[in-house]
Formats: C-alpha cells, sequence, structure tokens
C-alpha cells in the first residue's frame, strides 16, 4: 500500500453485520508494506476488519508513513509477527508499549531507521508490577539506526531478556544512554557492530554507555574542526 490518503486502515465501511460479512470473505495476509500513508496515525483498531485480515501477518513494513504514533493498538494481531521494519516515521515517539510488547513473542528481526522523534522502543505503561519481565525469545537481529533522540530501548524498570538475540547492530543514536534501566539478558550476544567498528560485549549496558561516550566525543571534535569530522568510514 503506497502513498494513500488513509487516516485509518479498514477495508469496508458499513454497518456491523455486513462489515462482518466482508471480513469473513477477505484472504487472510502473511505480509503486508505501508509505504507514504501519511494521514494514518495508528495501523487498526483492535476487533476491526485488519485485525482478523492480519491475524497470520508474519512480515510488517512501514515506510515514511509521516504521522503514524507507534503500532500498538494493532499489537493484538500481530502475534505471529516474525519481520519488523520500520524506516522514516518521523512522529513515531515509540514502537509499541509495555504491555502489548508480550505480544511480539515470534519477532525473530526488528529494525528501526530514521525515526526521528523515538526516545525509546518501548514505552513504560507504569505497569511494572504487572509485566515484571519482557521477553523476545525468538529475537535474532536487532537494527537501531539514525534514531537522533534515542535514549534507550527501554527506560521502564523491567527486566528485559533476549534468549536468541545474536546479531546488534547501532550507529547514528547519538543520545543513546544505556540499553535499559532494568535488569538485561542476552545470553547469546558477543559484539555489538557500529558503522566504524565492531565491539565485543559481555555488558550491553555498559557497551552502549561507552559507544555513547565515544559519539560524545566524536561530536566534539566536530564543532572544534568547524563542522567536519576527521572520521572518513561511510
Amino acid at each position: 500500500m503506497v502513498d494513500c490518503n488513509f487516516k485509518e486502515l479498514s477495508p469496508y465501511e458499513g454497518d456491523v453485520g455486513e462489515e462482518r460479512d466482508v471480513t469473513m470473505l477477505l484472504p487472510r495476509i502473511n505480509q503486508l508494506t505501508l509505504k507514504g500513508v501519511d494521514k494514518m496515525t495508528h495501523l487498526w483498531k483492535q476487533g476491526s476488519p485488519l485485525h482478523h485480515i492480519c491475524a497470520n501477518l508474519e512480515t510488517l513494513e512501514v515506510y515514511k508513513c509521516g504521522n503514524l504514533i507507534n503500532i500498538a493498538r494493532a499489537s493484538s494481531s500481530l502475534r505471529n509477527l516474525t519481520t519488523l521494519e520500520v524506516w522514516y516515521c518521523k512522529e513515531m515517539a515509540e514502537l509499541i508499549t509495555s504491555s502489548n510488547a508480550q505480544c511480539l513473542e515470534q519477532l525473530v528481526t526488528l529494525k528501526i531507521d530514521g525515526c526521528e522523534m523515538m526516545g525509546e522502543v518501548i514505552a513504560s505503561d507504569g505497569d511494572e508490577a504487572t509485566y515484571h519481565e519482557i521477553i523476545f525469545k525468538e529475537l535474532k537481529c536487532l537494527e537501531l539506526y539514525d534514531l537522533q533522540n534515542l535514549k534507550r530501548f527501554c527506560s521502564g524498570n523491567y527486566t528485559l531478556k533476549f534468549p536468541s538475540l545474536d546479531e546488534l547492530y547501532v550507529s547514528k543514536c547519538p543520545a543513546m544512554e544505556n540499553f535499559c534501566n532494568g535488569a538485561l539478558s542476552t545470553p547469546k550476544l558477543q559484539e555489538v557492530q557500529t558503522r566504524r567498528d565492531v565491539r565485543r560485549c559481555w555488558d550491553l549496558n555498559a557497551t552502549i554507555e561507552q559507544l555513547n561516550k565515544e559519539e560524545c566525543e566524536v561530536s566534539e571534535e566536530t564543532d572544534k574542526n568547524g563542522g567536519h569530522s576527521e572520521d572518513h568510514v561511510p
């Protein structure tokens, strides 16, 4: 779906009975790409026809949807999602909320690029007492690129577990102070890739803190040189 003016995705508008009949006739899809759907602020609501149609969705790609806030409303129909890519959604402050993140337990690949307003990937609902842990049990590959305001993956006091994560790419995230505030488990992660090099990683929070320190030093050096960095790595 490319360059549409929809405010909300819905295949049909009619009374409840007609909508239910139409929904049952529509096939379920396993891949959806949204590009340039600028007026849309949310994907779809729980209980909407799209909730049924996307129940088996495995791949979701979202590009340049300028007003999309997050994917939280659609999360309950994303339980089978394995690949999620979000690029250049300039108003997205977070990807999903903590209470909805549990729905992404089948996710294998997550890539986020160029979302300039994003401050965290998982925003706290203030539900730490209910959800002590957030587990991405299948996530193997995580890429965070050119997220200028990203401070951390999650700021809530949750235990984050990534038992399968073995590929992590972090680059051009100058505001990122650490990975999370709560406990963190990444037993298979041995390195973090950046645009400059590959870092051995025994403690992900410590590695992110070191990268942030170096990013600040590069920025200071760039300012001293009149806006020209000595880093020639593309």
